[in-house]
């Protein structure tokens, strides 16, 4: 079989070499042909993978090494294609392997688990799940390194997070997160908005927005415990302004999936989520510019849409 392998020079600061060749030797001494797709930047790696997959011969699977940020690469190259996604999760946050039950940071165990999801033997499969796909509300298209999404999109204090996050080398893994948390936390207004779903239009202030196919964000926050990225829905998760201290406890809430019923937060799904900027009658702050899989995407206005089915995924098969 013909495999792309995808490690992002920008991921992790770079520091996933040792885990891509680990995972390249592995998988050619299992008899593949592994094919790199190596660029000095992230756009640079993805028109890489994107020339693998077009190539004639094609390929039948690419493999992304890295944390959320190369799965969300992987997914712009594959997305509403055959070919299946391999995650060898190495990265800070892990997230959307959180979700699949992946085993985080263990290159040997991730690559069997798509040798045997690739080879039909017991113990992995491909599944087709659910993913985001992003617009300008009048249908126009964003920078389309950035169309997909598979955990989720970001638009508060979540994305101020996740941003200073990026900035941060160390200390390493999630412990960026909780480290990026106390400077944004100090420096909160809340932010205007006017968010559009399948059932009506919202204007108004809030400090957190996200919108969601998998349940964690942030290294292991438990945004949205009943996320199912098989469901066609999105679920939109929006935090009504509240004092330092109280924003504090919702995180901590946040880290162990109990905030959903507190009455300062709101949930609902949609099909469709448009999220835009509002000032309002309070001149409130605009929002920060939007995460989507711990990387920036286009900027508001944005709209989401659960595409079924859109991309294929080697998950263990206890799942």
């Amino acid at each position: 079989m013909r495999l792309g392998l995808v490690a992002n020079p920008t991921s992790g600061k770079g520091r996933f070499t040792d885990a891509a060749e680990i995972a390249r030797w592995t998988l050619e001494r299992l008899g593949y042909e592994v094919l790199v797709a190596a660029g000095e930047s992230y756009d640079a790696t993805r028109r890489a993978a994107t020339a693998l997959l077009e190539d004639r011969a094609g390929l039948d699977a690419l493999v992304v090494i890295g944390g959320d940020g190369t799965v969300h690469l992987g997914l712009d190259v594959v997305a509403s294609t055959p070919v299946p996604l391999g995650i060898v999760p190495v990265g800070t946050g892990n997230d959307i392997a959180r979700h699949l039950g992946l085993q985080a940071r263990d290159v040997a165990a991730a690559v069997r688990l798509i040798h045997l999801a690739l080879t039909d033997q017991e113990g992995a499969k491909v599944v087709a799940l659910d993913a985001v796909h992003a617009t300008r509300p009048d249908g126009t298209p964003v920078p389309d390194e950035h169309e997909w999404c598979l955990a989720v999109v970001s638009a508060g204090i979540d994305a101020a997070v996740n941003a200073r996050a990026n900035t941060l080398s160390w200390p390493s893994g999630e412990g960026r997160y909780m480290r990026a948390i106390p400077y944004e936390v100090r420096h909160m207004a809340p932010y205007g908005y006017r968010v559009t779903t399948d059932a009506g239009t919202w204007e108004g202030a809030a400090v957190l927005l996200a919108v969601a196919n998998t349940r964690y964000l942030g290294g292991g926050l438990d945004i949205v415990p009943v996320a199912d990225p098989v469901d066609g829905l999105l679920d939109v998760i929006r935090l009504d302004p509240v004092s330092r201290t109280s924003l504090l406890g919702h995180l901590a809430r946040l880290r162990k999936g109990t905030h959903m019923h507190h009455p300062a937060v709101h949930h609902e799904r949609s099909r469709v989520v448009t999220i835009e900027a509002w000032s309002g009658p309070q001149d409130l702050r605009r929002p920060p510019h939007p995460m989507a899989d711990g990387e920036p995407v286009a900027d508001l206005p944005l709209r989401l849409e659960a595409v079924q089915e859109a991309v294929r995924v080697i998950v263990p098969s206890r799942r």
